[in-house]
């Protein structure tokens, strides 16, 4: 089955427009047009079960014009021209591209880890996107393992002998529940706190997403790195790292990076040489363990010290670059809502002691971070819904070879060719109305409170917790999406309780309009900063911040991501 969606003219009427009646050209023309007709419908011919294709206007390359035009948001516009359809194919060339909408059929797919490959992506943006060396890319690739077989399975299966195996299970083990994700939460809490401290008593007026950006990137890197970040020698590397996040995409091209991505491709220069110097100055003896148990692997591997230093940039990308903008939101959208900001504040200080300092008196605010699931049920639910809102992440797969796609308990099932591409865009699903009633774009505080999520009936509630994954699925579920939630949390919830926020240009704060969402980004921004005053609250202006687990009581992370099983 095949559907054009798109209005106009015929391909075929466009190009006959013009020839002035001359016979030799019409021929011409009308065999050209034969022989590119014939193709078309060869591409156009699904086997039996596939994905209904959907045809653009124009032949072989429409939609890839499209993807280039609408970036991210193209599979949600193609979706909601056709909303009932549980996954659609796209023809590019001679290539598909399947797009899966429904919820449980991507959730299926996610957990298909033998025929949809992740790791053949990974690889390819290694070397474009972060200039790593052929000899690295072989290592990469896993061509110099021991179990290393060219006609084997890439990457020598998903839990073989290779680098980029052996890489990942040290990030999942590192962020993972325990003494690792502890230490890594205490020293970002730890410089959170210390920039919320050093906010003097009088307004101080900035942006308020740049001071986030600044504040969470160094807060970040200092957790990882240790005192001796390069970014806490020289904060310009902050605009390095973000300079190189806006071009990325331009970089992966590989083509004039010097003029296309100016700022991106030397802000990449600049990191790497820190990282450089910071590895030959054996600084990571005082990272975390996490850096230490990296940069083992990478070395037993055999790479490059260069190689080596390139790898950070991706390192301080994946940990920063949807933390920030989400942390700007969730805390414009509460900034937003003067009854919203006063509920969540009357959480907060629930869970906040103030106290004397033991080292020298002075009173401390004690912020216990393991009572945010059990009495801040609003921040949560608001953490959720923001991004709910403003992560539109498209997780991708290759099919290695062909393969049915079906979910337990429902009657789709789909066929899909090998080789190929899966796109699983959750803005699709957050935003769909089917799963989340009318008020879908409309920012709902409480959508995601328990008591909320229980008044539904079975059936949309299995849709919303399997069409909800801001954080990705299967093997390749972020890793980070612990340690990154506690940094959000902390950060916002010090902010409502403990200062006031005011916009410079209007008398209540607005939530500021969305940027277009570019390729290779997952959570948007906003399309200019917010400029604001910053002052401490009455009553809190003498208060030392501190963000600790007070008592016995320990973090739930997985009821705090919602992982519980609901």
């Amino acid at each position: 089955m095949a559907t054009n969606f798109e209005s106009g003219g015929s391909f075929t009427e466009s190009m006959l427009r013009g020839t002035g009646g001359q016979v030799f050209t019409s021929t011409v023309i009308l065999a050209v047009l034969g022989v590119l007709l014939l193709a078309m419908n060869r591409l156009g011919v699904l086997e039996e079960n596939e994905p209904t294709l959907l045809k653009s206007r124009i032949p072989f390359c429409g939609h890839l014009l499209g993807m280039l035009k609408w970036q991210v948001g193209y599979f949600q516009m193609l979706s909601s021209k056709v909303p009932s359809y549980p996954a659609f194919t796209l023809r590019i060339f001679s290539s598909r591209i399947y797009v899966i909408c429904d919820p449980s059929l991507i959730q299926a797919a996610y957990r298909n880890t033998k025929t949809f490959d992740f790791g053949s992506f990974v690889v390819e943006s290694s070397q474009r996107a972060f200039n790593i060396g052929e000899q690295g890319m072989k290592i990469i690739r896993g061509e110099t393992s021991p179990d290393y077989d060219p006609n084997g399975p890439f990457l020598n299966g998903n839990d073989g002998d290779s680098f980029l195996n052996e890489n990942h299970r040290i990030m999942v083990e590192s962020l993972s529940p325990g003494t690792g994700l502890s230490e890594l939460n205490r020293g970002v809490l730890e410089k959170v706190a210390a920039s919320l401290n050093v906010i003097n008593g009088d307004a101080e007026a900035f942006g308020l997403y740049r001071w986030i950006r600044d504040v969470l990137t160094l807060a970040t890197a200092d957790a990882l790195y240790g005192p001796q970040s390069p970014l806490n020698t020289d904060h310009s590397l902050i605009d390095c790292l973000w300079d190189f996040e806006d071009k990325m995409t331009l970089l992966m091209l590989n083509f004039l990076p010097t003029i296309i991505a100016p700022k991106a491709y030397m802000g990449r220069i600049r990191i790497k040489s820190a990282f450089t110097s910071f590895y030959a100055n054996n600084h990571e003896l005082t990272a975390s363990k996490l850096i230490q148990a990296r940069l083992a692997c990478s070395q037993k591997w055999g790479f490059t010290p260069d190689d080596i230093a390139n790898f950070e940039i991706s390192t301080l990308f994946l940990a920063t670059t949807n933390s920030v903008p989400t942390s700007f939101w969730q805390l414009s959208y509460i900034l937003s809502s003067p009854t919203l900001l006063e509920q969540i504040r009357a959480e907060v200080e629930s869970i906040v002691t103030r106290q004397p300092s033991k080292e020298d008196g002075k009173e401390e605010a004690v912020m216990d971070i393991t009572r945010f699931q059990t009495q801040c049920p609003l921040l949560l639910s608001t953490f959720h819904e923001t991004l709910r809102l403003v992560d539109a992440a498209t997780s991708v797969r290759a099919v290695t070879k062909p393969t049915a796609l079906s979910s337990p308990g429902s009657s789709l099932s789909y066929t899909l060719k090998s080789p190929s591409v899966i796109q699983l865009p959750s803005g699709i699903t957050h935003t769909s109305p089917a799963i989340w009633g009318p008020d879908v774009l409309e920012f709902n505080p409480r959508r995601f409170l328990p008591s909320t999520k229980s008044s539904l009936d079975k059936r949309t509630r299995q849709a919303q917790k399997q069409g909800y994954f801001p954080f990705g699925g299967g093997k390749h579920l972020c890793p980070g999406r612990h340690f990154a939630m506690m940094e959000i949390l902390a950060f916002v919830a010090g902010v409502v309780v403990g200062f006031a926020v005011d916009s410079q240009n209007d008398e209540t704060f607005r939530v500021p309009d969305m940027a277009f969402q570019k390729l290779g980004t997952a959570v948007r921004k906003p399309v200019k900063d917010v400029e604001i005053k910053l002052r401490k609250r009455e009553g809190w202006e003498d208060v030392r911040w501190r963000f600790d687990s007070v008592g016995e009581g320990t973090v739930d992370f997985k009821a705090l991501v919602g992982e519980d099983g609901e």
